[in-house]
């Protein structure tokens, strides 16, 4: 029995690698069979092969081509993920405007597997998950509705270690005062250049600001129209100072 349930968990923890191309880049995706369960951006991303992943906070897996052993359910998820993203950037740089949000629905509908993530993550990043493209969230914002007001910094980690970048917007992220914070799991100037990137793109500033007007529960849009800050984090990583 219990060399069955070894291998049925083998199994579960084994995900399946592949590069998309999109406007944005080659992006790298990984799926289990419940969902996908990691994504890397352009520049981490790295052409397929069999290869060590690490998932989120201590989840490790092995990463496999797609194949003709490749469970169909599996495809379906590589298939859809690569199209989403495909799609939602395919006018990088230029912001598609009202189109965005049509081309958002495909990937806030791809299926995720956050299996082994803490509760705390978990529930942080699937607010995350509603907060719309042109729209943004403090990391206070967050917290509180994940049920933890006073957690701002533990948010600001779970930005960091986000296992799905762009899938999970964590660029919509930001400080209660416009800041960037970080982007990437810190606070490079590289990061942060990107981040504001992704956010023009999906057209932010909106012109119109107002807290949360129109939007999910615990979002809100931008700050004025004067852009964002980039203020750079004085703390560890995308761990914020943010006390509001």
């Amino acid at each position: 029995m219990a060399r069955g349930r070894k291998a049925r968990e083998t199994v579960e923890a084994t995900t399946w690698v592949r590069v998309a191309l999109t406007g944005l880049g080659l992006v790298g995706v990984a799926a289990s069979r419940r969902g996908l369960v990691l994504t890397r951006l352009p520049d981490e991303a790295a052409p397929g092969g069999r290869t060590g992943v690490t998932v989120g906070s201590g989840r490790a897996a092995t990463g496999l081509d797609p194949g003709a052993d490749t469970p169909r359910e599996v495809l379906a998820v590589l298939d859809a993920a690569e199209e989403a993203l495909a799609a939602f950037y395919a006018t990088w740089p230029l912001c598609p405007g009202e189109a965005v949000r049509e081309r958002w629905v495909a990937l806030r509908r791809l299926p995720v597997d956050l299996e082994g993530l803490p509760g705390f993550t978990r529930r942080v990043l699937e607010l995350l998950r509603d907060v719309p493209p042109g729209r943004t969230v403090t990391y206070s914002e967050l917290a509180a509705a994940a049920g933890s007001p006073r957690a701002a910094r533990a948010v600001g980690v779970v930005m960091a270690r986000n296992p799905l970048p762009l899938v999970i917007p964590c660029h919509r992220v930001i400080g209660s005062d416009g800041g960037l914070r970080g982007f990437g799991g810190g606070s490079t100037a590289e990061g942060l250049a990107l981040k504001e990137r992704l956010l023009r793109y999906e057209g932010w500033p909106p012109a119109v600001v107002g807290p949360g007007r129109g939007g999910p529960p615990g979002s809100r849009l931008g700050p004025q129209a004067t852009g964002p800050k980039p203020a750079m984090d004085e703390s560890n990583g995308n761990i914020v100072k943010d006390g509001a």
